[in-house]
């Protein structure tokens, strides 16, 4: 390898974890429990042997504002391979004007797929979408992803619920519901989703891009 390539790659190396060293977390509700009440939170497949839900967070945007970069999830770890499936999924952001995403306008399906990956740490499995970018303003929002995982021995693994819980309760969209329509609800009224949200604050022009620009961005 000559000198100038050599240069490059390390320049890159460097610039790679300057922008990961940047990264603060924005929101965090990532003390998973274990033991508690968690959330179908993934798409693998149709019943009988597997579902389709959604979950997303109720999380606030402080008036300095965000760009987010990575979102973590977290879930039991039943399997211990069920995250090799795992490279890909959907991300929700919705503005959240009530204590539940808007039935037939928050629509999770409809929500762009990014790559995600999935670690297990321990006792459980680290979710995460990462090289996000999204700009959003001061305000409130609905916030989530779900990945396109297998299901493990007993059905799909569970999202864990956070020891800590912030404003509305975590919301879930059951594709599958029977009997029908799929709308939204609480799943488990008075707890939330384990989330970590990172990316850098005061980072964002007031007006946050709209839910139409952010999904082209993953087009």
């Amino acid at each position: 390898m000559n000198v100038r390539l050599t240069m490059l790659v390390v320049m890159v190396a460097a610039l790679a974890m300057a922008q990961a060293a940047a990264a603060d977390i924005l929101w965090d509700q990532s003390d998973y429990d274990v033991w508690g009440m968690g959330f179908f939170n993934a798409d693998a497949g149709a019943p009988p042997f597997g579902m389709q839900v959604h979950t997303v967070s109720d999380v606030t945007v402080d008036a300095s504002g965000w760009t987010v970069q990575s979102i973590s999830t977290y879930y039991s770890a039943l399997d211990m391979v069920w995250g090799d499936g795992i490279t890909q999924g959907y991300l929700h952001v919705y503005d959240k004007t009530g204590p539940l995403p808007i039935d037939g306008t928050d629509d999770p399906t409809a929500s762009p797929i990014v790559a995600m990956s999935a670690v297990l740490d321990m006792d459980h499995f680290v979710v995460t979408a990462s090289g996000l970018d999204i700009p959003l303003g001061e305000g409130d929002y609905w916030i989530g992803i779900t990945p396109i995982a297998p299901a493990g021995p007993f059905g799909p693994e569970i999202h864990l619920s956070s020891m800590t819980y912030l404003l509305d309760a975590s919301a879930s969209y059951d594709v599958y519901a029977f009997p029908p329509p799929s709308m939204w609800f609480n799943f488990n009224p008075g707890l939330d989703s384990s989330i970590l949200i990172e990316g850098l604050p005061g980072s964002t022009p007031v007006e946050s891009a709209t839910w139409g620009e952010i999904k082209a961005l993953y087009r």
